[in-house]
């Protein structure tokens, strides 16, 4: 085993690969600019407000908010609450608010504005009004942008479309914003040649100064098709200002990590969650998705940069200031699936600014957020070989020293599920006809018993931190997939090979639940400080396996991310239960649930109302409908805003 600290492996470099961050320059900062950003984490344009998704550009979750507490949050209840007219079926939007505005997307496509201390509607767009914009223009799975605009120029709500387009609606009245920046055409000069395909976002802009910065969408399968490099288009001209190559062209640094002729109009890898911004150190943090085809690497040897790679670029340029790829060679399906969240820490009293990244492999990995470096420590690892004609694993993959042991990455036979004997005489049977190696099994020619599964073990909702405490808090998930690799064709020319799961999506009993030993998901607190785990507590329950005794357990699959607060509180929904839920950040302790119309699955927000009370919001919405024991009723009701403020 060899230690980087901050190095590379001697074959990448064999291969002229780099394995590790790589600094093009320092960080164009004065040293009281650097000084400044080591003392403060980005906030909030008003500590009342919830801006953004993440709150915060940096995406920490954490609000300053004191009034809801731990002694008195079980007195929470209902304040209001808002039929969004859509079926439940798996909202995973965390809305905005701003000056007791809150905007949000409904029915995919309608932006609403609601007095976000009511609930009142103040306004509604429907974006298939707009002219020319095309067919389905939903407001993407993610969320939307809010843009104060400048002196001279009203805020805007900024939004970007699953087909294709860049919209901003005045933020006052809800109306497209006049001239060629109110509605940009992404997919202009770019989709031309791929026919048949479409230019599609996932993700709210992230926003620099007068910058929209936006990738796309890009899909797992397929050698040819729509590139998903990052861009940056002015919002007040609406021309694009710089453009980031992800898969490097031969004028590019980094060129020749996809082989040699393995980058002409390469699909992806792109982007499908929110992007962090340190707008104080002009930093813009992109998570990025896996190479395709996403089980098979015949067409591209190498490590594949910038596929599953956490890059940080110059968010006023597009220059790459570093990166550290999480996956090299990615055969696993191990995209970057959650936000980066931008936060701080303290280290022999001095203040670090750093960035969280939580993986879909179940690892947690902190850098310093200015230069790259792992805060403790990264390993590169030897993992398990390839079997498939024509490919190989890259021998190694990198590993953060801490934490460990969030998730589960392994399985053992005496770890079959014992929650019924016929439970487990079903999933020992599977497991004998399965091969684990442990971490980084890769999908092969017979079949692979992964963890974590295709859900993975982080979920798409990331991390939020308390850095007054100097904790982190991620959902975690522990749940395996069966499958193995079948024939196929990449783009419908090239032989390649895809992942078929067996004997279903999931590595689970006849009734729907795991085959391995609970707990199936838990909330977990990491020390930015040591890198150990303060504490960890199951997520979720199912009432039937409660009744027979069986707790602690979890539900299957949890989406949807954690928030903090300053006085000392972790909310979140993500559960298959129904459940809504309050934690106590220094212990863990469960301290108050709520039961709603439907699951949570969407990142929650908290703000101040104009009328001086703390609103806890989320959404009833719906999802992972395979996950509920006994079914949900069919039909369900409406997804539905709940929210939530002290009796």
């Amino acid at each position: 085993m060899k230690r980087l600290i901050f190095g590379a492996v001697g074959i990448g470099l064999v291969l002229g690969v780099g394995v590790r961050a790589q600094n093009s320059k320092a960080p164009a900062t004065t040293p009281a600019k650097a000084a400044a950003a080591a003392s403060a984490a980005p906030t909030a344009l008003n500590p009342r407000d919830w801006p953004a998704v993440g709150n915060d550009p940096g995406g920490m979750k954490f609000s300053p908010l004191t009034q809801i507490t731990p002694a008195n949050v079980s007195q929470l209840a209902r304040g209001w609450t808002y039929d969004t007219g859509a079926p439940a079926a798996g909202y995973t939007i965390t809305p905005i608010v701003i000056n007791d505005v809150m905007y949000l997307p409904v029915q995919g496509s309608i932006i609403v504005a609601l007095q976000a201390d009511s609930g009142k509607e103040l306004w509604k767009t429907d974006l298939k009004a707009l002219p020319n914009i095309g067919a389905n223009p939903s407001a993407g799975g993610r969320g939307i942008s809010y843009w104060p605009g400048t002196a001279r120029v009203a805020p805007r709500i900024v939004i970007a479309t699953t087909n294709g387009f860049l919209v901003q609606l005045d933020a006052k009245t809800g109306k497209l914003v006049p001239g060629a920046a109110g509605m940009i055409d992404l997919g202009a000069g770019i989709m031309e040649k791929f026919e048949g395909q479409q230019y599609s976002t996932n993700m709210p802009p992230a926003l620099y100064k007068n910058l929209a910065i936006i990738a796309a969408r890009t899909g797992e399968q397929g050698r040819y098709g729509l590139p998903g490099d990052p861009r940056g288009f002015d919002l007040l001209t609406g021309k694009e200002v710089w453009r980031f190559h992800l898969v490097p062209r031969p004028e590019d640094e980094n060129f020749g990590t996809w082989g040699l002729n393995g980058w002409q109009d390469r699909r992806g890898p792109g982007v499908w969650i929110p992007m962090s911004v340190d707008p104080v150190n002009d930093l813009v943090f992109v998570a990025l998705g896996n190479a395709t085809d996403q089980n098979y690497g015949g067409s591209r040897p190498g490590t594949n940069l910038y596929a599953t790679t956490l890059l940080a670029l110059r968010a006023s340029t597009g220059k790459r200031v570093w990166h550290q790829q999480l996956t090299h060679h990615d055969i696993y399906d191990w995209d970057l699936s959650s936000p980066p969240s931008l936060t701080e820490t303290t280290r022999d009293g001095k203040k670090i600014p750093i960035v969280v990244q939580m993986s879909k492999v179940g690892l947690l990995f902190m850098f310093n957020r200015l230069t790259g470096e792992p805060l403790f420590g990264l390993e590169e690892r030897p993992v398990p070989r390839f079997d498939a004609p024509g490919d190989q694993a890259w021998p190694t993959q990198p590993f953060p020293t801490k934490p460990v042991g969030l998730t589960r990455d392994r399985m053992s036979r005496k770890e079959v599920s014992k929650i019924s004997p016929e439970a487990e005489k079903y999933c020992t049977e599977l497991y004998d006809k399965s091969v684990n190696m442990g971490p980084y099994t890769p999908y092969g020619m017979v079949p692979s018993l992964v963890f974590p599964g295709s859900e993975g073990g982080g979920g798409w909702g990331g991390v939020s931190s308390n850095p007054e405490m100097g904790l982190v808090f991620v959902n975690t998930r522990h749940l395996g997939v069966i499958a193995q690799l079948q024939p196929s064709m990449s783009s419908g020319v090239l032989p390649s090979f895809g992942k078929q799961k067996v004997p279903t999506n999931f590595y689970v009993d006849q009734a729907g639940y795991p085959c391995n030993a609970p707990p199936w998901s838990e909330i977990v607190a990491v020390s930015m400080a040591t890198g150990d785990i303060a504490w960890r507590t199951p997520l979720g329950e199912y009432k039937d396996l409660t009744a027979k005794g069986i707790t602690g357990t979890g539900t299957a699959v949890n989406d949807g991310g954690p928030i903090a607060t300053a006085s000392g509180l972790v909310f979140i929904g993500a559960t298959t239960d129904f459940g809504f839920r309050a934690f106590d950040a220094k212990t863990g302790k469960e301290l108050w649930r709520a039961t709603l119309e439907d699951d949570a699955l969407m990142t929650p927000l908290t703000y101040q109302g104009a009328n001086g009370k703390q609103y806890v919001v989320t959404v009833a919405g719906g999802g992972d409908a395979a996950f509920h024991i006994p079914p949900k009723p069919s039909p369900g009701g409406n997804a539905t805003v709940v929210a939530f403020a002290l009796k």
